[in-house]
């Protein structure tokens, strides 16, 4: 570090415990004791990081074995076998039993190709989940990260967090009731007359939404979260459940 300014710049690293050089922590938090400024920023960016890490806390699709199993049920069952009477039931119980051994041979390959392809389904959604997630670390990790929140009378609150050098925002809410099949959460930027579409968003049984990643609009001074019908709308329809400015660089 070499100057005030790199010392503030540390913040978002420090809550995120990313400053690898145990010298160079050891002279932030020496600061942070006389910075109040940097002691709230370090505060406010663990406490989103905290909310963040149970947002993203997600495991493989639990849908999966019975997605599995329903397509293993799609594959049509063996006729039961019937033994035949006579000098012809040895060679038609061979007969049977070779039929039997390629069905059972079909039944495995067509479980195996639906469980393969599921697998991979659920591989690839894991993969997009960490490159997201490592996105979101970037831009809570990044200097010139700014943090702001706003708490309604509802008990929904919002949180965002800016980062220009990413070219990134990330927004988290909680305290969000469920809502029904044909309805949806939808956030949006905000800039004077104009309401710029910016993610739709579904809280899990705490309340809580999983961080919504977004390119900052330019001219856009502020978020807000409407209900809107599912799959979103091109425009509010609803008043907002919150508005918050987004953060100055």
């Amino acid at each position: 570090m070499n100057g005030g300014q790199d010392v503030h710049m540390l913040a978002g690293a420090y809550a995120l415990d990313a400053i690898d050089d145990e010298l160079e922590r050891r002279r932030f938090e020496a600061h942070l004791d006389g910075c109040g400024d940097c002691a709230q920023e370090v505060r406010g960016l663990a406490e989103t990081t905290a909310r963040l890490g149970q947002a993203m806390a997600q495991t493989p699709p639990p849908e999966l074995r019975s997605r599995v199993m329903a397509e293993i049920g799609q594959v049509r069952q063996l006729p039961p076998v019937v033994a035949r009477p006579g000098s012809r039931h040895r060679f038609a119980r061979r007969r049977v039993d070779g039929r039997v051994a390629k069905a059972v041979a079909a039944v495995g390959v067509a479980a195996a190709v639906a469980l393969g392809a599921l697998a991979y389904q659920a591989r690839t959604e894991l993969d997009d989940l960490r490159a997201a997630n490592r996105q979101v670390e970037a831009v809570l990790a990044a200097p010139d990260a700014r943090r702001a929140s706003v708490k309604e009378g509802q008990g929904v609150e919002g949180t965002v967090v800016l980062s220009r050098s990413t070219g990134r925002m990330v927004f988290i809410a909680s305290g969000l009731e469920p809502l029904p099949g044909d309805k949806t959460y939808q956030l949006w930027q905000l800039s004077p007359g104009q309401a710029h579409p910016a993610g739709l968003l579904r809280p899990d049984d705490s309340g809580y939404t999983a961080p919504t990643l977004a390119v900052p609009v330019s001219g856009a001074t502020s978020v807000g979260l409407t209900v809107e019908p599912a799959g979103g709308s091109a425009a509010p329809t609803t008043t907002p459940l919150l508005v918050m400015d987004i953060p100055a660089a």
